[in-house]
């Protein structure tokens, strides 16, 4: 199923993440590829955001990585416009965009690394996306999901219902002015981010659409890590691994195998033994498998985001270690801890 006209609609109200074409880039996964991918330049990758909305998170990339060719698909059209126009506006040439919509859009090109950031928890089919994301790997191709977390943002999603409830209308104007009548405001702190996703504060204009998109979006599926099994069955990748959490704590990798013994600049990584302080409680979760290891930095943390890379054959090879150590049980590949 594709993605619903009133989703849509709503961002061509409000353009996710910034109507403005000269607006700051969001640096959020470009900072993060030089933990997950060994190679530094992607030089010669084929790079495909899907759902790129007004490109902040391609066009980073793209600048970040001159060497690899990017494209970026999106279902609105006025995203797409003003990502075109931000394209200009910093000098990015390594970049197309294509207008449509997963999984009905006929892209016949497979990928290196398929990102997809808050997007397949707005189709009323995420299945469906997600099979169609997985096609467009190359054989040895990456995915790189951002999702909403459950547990972190149940919280939201009452509001969200209560916004929703007391706009009888259904227009995003009329929600939004919901919205502000119940003195409600999304805190980029809560994903991690307390200074804003750019390093700058939003403008009243940003906020209103970080609004729209946290209280008015009709379709909104926040999943867990132990949906991700079951989500990913039967479809054409070979592994699956965990790789951040986003919380009010901050941004924290994780590393269930310890492959890093500290942290590297600003990057923060995290163990689930290491949330409990009493050692009997460590030697439990250290004996849990990964998938309830994951649970318990769930449970600790509330995390409001969560990201996983899935791949096919020899990607996992493209991968540093740490990956490795985050399997997740899977279908027929590699068993967590086999490398």
């Amino acid at each position: 199923m594709t993605m619903t006209s009133d989703v849509t609609q709503l961002y061509e109200s409000f353009p996710f993440p910034s109507p403005a074409e000269d607006a700051p880039l969001m640096d959020m996964i470009a900072d993060q590829l030089p933990f997950v991918v060994r190679e530094a330049e992607l030089e010669g990758w084929e790079v495909l955001d899907a759902g790129c909305g007004t490109g902040s998170i391609l066009l980073a990339l793209a600048r970040r990585y001159p060497r690899a060719r990017f494209t970026g698909v999106d279902a609105c059209s006025r995203s797409l416009e003003i990502a075109r126009r931000s394209a200009e506006w910093y000098g990015v040439s390594n970049v197309e965009f294509v207008h449509g919509s997963m999984p009905e859009l006929g892209l016949p090109r497979r990928f290196d690394l398929v990102i997809c950031c808050g997007v397949l928890h707005h189709l009323p089919s995420p299945r469906a996306g997600l099979q169609w994301l997985a096609e467009h790997l190359a054989d040895d191709g990456l995915l790189y999901l951002w999702l909403y977390d459950a547990v972190g943002e149940h919280g939201r999603m009452l509001d969200r219902e209560l916004v929703q409830l007391l706009t009888p209308s259904g227009t995003p104007e009329d929600g939004l002015a919901t919205i502000r009548g119940l003195g409600l405001e999304l805190s980029l702190t809560d994903y991690g981010f307390p200074a804003g996703w750019t390093g700058t504060a939003l403008t009243a204009a940003e906020q209103d659409v970080a609004d729209a998109d946290a209280y008015l979006n009709p379709v909104v599926l926040p999943m867990r890590f132990a949906d991700m099994p079951e989500l990913f069955a039967g479809l054409p990748v070979d592994w699956l691994a965990a790789d951040r959490v986003f919380h009010p704590g901050g941004i924290s990798l994780v590393d269930l195998a310890g492959k890093e013994a500290e942290s590297h600049g600003d990057a923060v990584f995290v163990r689930p033994e290491d949330l409990f302080d009493r050692p009997a409680l460590r030697d439990q979760v250290r004996k849990l498998g990964n998938l309830d290891r994951l649970r318990a930095i769930e449970l600790r943390l509330r995390p409001t985001g969560f990201e996983v890379v899935a791949g096919r054959d020899a990607g996992l090879d493209r991968c540093v270690s740490r990956i490795a150590g985050n399997l997740l049980p899977f279908g027929d590949g590699p068993e967590p801890g086999a490398r």
